[in-house]
């Protein structure tokens, strides 16, 4: 088995992965040449870039709420395999990101523009599904090659680790997923939200929210709906996955918290 990813990486430091492998939706394994252990030393080289570059807000109330958010969804999840941590971050657009080792980001704008807790843990939900999956070094490798991944782990240019994370989780990166990846990553959410006790119907309202802010203004929603799935499609599938899911009543939001919280954002 040593043998034969020893093998894999060799080719791959000079041929990349043929992006838009096909996606099994309801299955998060599959190979992957990044450990989960480099994937969690990866995050934390990205973690430090990501923080000089987005303004983390400094407001422990707001922080432990989205940490709280956070945690819940968590319990819903298809495996734990990193110390996720969520933080707040300065910016108006409407979006949130996790990057490689389950560091996950919320802009202010989201919560500014979610109508509910349920709305903005949908976001979030859809976020941290990317790394359950392991999209982002699925993607990494894909898009430049196992060689890079392998330079900065062990410790290569700095200065290539900062560009790198500017172009993928910066305001202008270039993170984006493939179609099957975004679709199972909502797929994932829906189930997440389910078990976690979040009505999943949240996702379908807010993404109907951010389909309509993106007619009115492109670049106020960030990536969610400037590529791809197609924004109908995208919510049609999500509807059909609830449709599936078995009756349940939900708890109510801890609709105090989120007013206190999107009060404080309004701040920022």
């Amino acid at each position: 088995m040593k043998f034969l990813k020893s093998f894999l990486i060799a080719i791959l430091i000079t041929v990349p992965l043929v992006s838009g492998c096909a996606i099994n939706k309801s299955s998060v394994g599959g190979f992957n040449l990044v450990s989960v252990e480099e994937e969690k030393q990866l995050g934390d080289k990205f973690a430090v870039e990501i923080e000089k570059q987005h303004k983390v807000v400094n407001d422990p109330q707001l922080q432990s709420y989205i940490e709280g958010v956070g945690q819940k969804l968590l319990t819903g999840v298809r495996k734990v395999e990193f110390p996720y941590t969520f933080q707040v971050v300065q910016d108006e657009t409407i979006n949130a990101f996790a990057i490689p080792g389950g560091h996950t980001y919320v802009n202010t704008g989201l919560i500014k523009a979610a109508g509910s807790e349920t709305e903005l843990a949908a976001v979030i939900a859809h976020e941290i599904n990317h790394v359950v999956a392991r999209h982002s070094t699925k993607q990494m490798t894909q898009q430049y090659g196992y060689q890079l991944i392998a330079t900065l782990l062990l410790g290569g240019n700095q200065g290539e680790l900062s560009k790198l994370a500017a172009d993928m989780f910066g305001k202008a990166g270039t993170m984006y997923y493939s179609r099957e990846m975004e679709s199972q990553a909502d797929y994932l959410g829906v189930e997440t939200m389910y078990k976690a006790g979040y009505n999943p119907n949240g996702m379908v309202t807010f993404f109907q929210k951010l389909a309509a802010a993106g007619e009115k203004n492109p670049g106020s929603i960030a990536r969610f709906f400037s590529s791809h799935p197609e924004t109908v499609d995208r919510i049609k599938a999500i509807e059909e996955e609830i449709s599936k899911l078995p009756p349940k009543t939900y708890l109510p939001d801890s609709a105090a918290a989120f007013s206190q919280a999107k009060a404080k954002a309004q701040k920022y």
